[in-house]
């Protein structure tokens, strides 16, 4: 069973995301500071050695996804533990915090918002 937050399939995806954005950032980094006239030796080291990083853990994470899909295909199953995080349903709705939000301001457009949200609230 997967765990929420940690090594679902959103997760994997997620993360892959992130990685792939972190990547570009390197590279490009590197990139630009090769194309310096004077280049710094040291800084294009630290960005490929990120860059490098990024790739293995991208590589991992790609294999992740490929098992967590692989046993979606295999058992035709996705269980997931419950995220306990969920948080209840709002009191108010949007419309009804920003309608007293608006009443608040002294500025006349804030009232006919105000009046605008409740002319909808009450249909």
């Amino acid at each position: 069973m997967l765990i929420p937050n940690y090594n679902t399939l959103a997760d994997v995806i997620d993360r892959l995301i992130v990685e792939v954005n972190k990547l570009s950032i390197y590279e490009n980094r590197k990139r630009e500071e090769q194309a310096k006239p004077i280049k710094d030796s040291a800084a294009i080291a630290h960005w490929d050695t990120l860059s490098r990083d990024c790739c293995e853990f991208r590589n991992l994470l790609k294999v992740e996804l490929n098992r967590i899909l692989s046993e979606i295909v295999k058992t035709g199953e996705y269980e997931t533990l419950k995220d306990a995080r969920t948080f209840s349903a709002p009191k108010r709705s949007v419309e009804e915090i920003v309608v007293e939000m608006c009443k608040r301001g002294p500025d006349r457009a804030k009232k006919d918002l105000a009046e605008a949200f409740e002319n909808k609230l009450s249909k």
